[in-house]
């Protein structure tokens, strides 16, 4: 299997606490790989790192045969990082909110509507396209989350606790599009 995500001996150290300890792992294409931990276990930082939010204090990140710290431009456009701290602008819809960040990847109009059309049917958010955010459900703003995620189609996807709140119903949406994009 082809290796997408190469980690050796990762650690992050936030003074002198440690949070994620001289970690490795590996992540074939087409396979889900999750964390799973008790809170304060090292997750979320670590997907920090690996999404480049975050530089680790040791150890190497690879994506594919690209080291992360030489190649880290290149690397950003290939994936989508969501996470549970992302805030959409209440004043704004899901179309306006899809648009404005398929410009800042420089994603060419007729293919932006095109994977817009898609994605928003692919995750129900086609009815409510055009309604505020601020007046969405928690599963419909997770969902345009993931919807502005994947605006400039990455090959990788970066997930940290993607049905976080949502409803049972949410949740199997979510769970079912991952399926269909792994």
């Amino acid at each position: 299997m082809e290796q997408v995500i190469k980690t050796n001996n990762l650690t992050k150290k936030f003074g002198s606490f440690t949070a994620v300890d001289n970690i490795s792992f590996y992540v074939n294409k087409g396979e889900i790989f999750g964390f799973l931990g008790a809170n304060g276990a090292g997750k979320t930082t670590t997907l920090q790192m690996l999404a480049t939010l975050l530089k680790p204090n040791s150890g190497e990140i690879y994506y594919g045969d690209k080291n992360l710290s030489v190649n880290i431009v290149e690397i950003r456009k290939r994936i989508a990082f969501l996470t549970t701290e992302l805030r959409l602008d209440d004043a704004f819809s899901a179309n306006y909110l899809y648009d404005f960040f398929s410009s800042l990847y420089e994603v060419p109009k007729d293919i932006a509507v095109e994977r817009k059309k898609k994605v928003f049917k692919m995750l129900g958010i086609d009815l409510f396209s055009e309604i505020k955010v601020g007046n969405l459900s928690t599963g419909m703003k997770q969902k345009v989350s993931i919807a502005i995620s994947l605006v400039h189609n990455p090959d990788i996807l970066i997930f940290d606790e993607p049905t976080n709140g949502l409803d049972i119903l949410a949740t199997r949406d979510i769970i079912d599009f991952l399926l269909k994009e792994k």
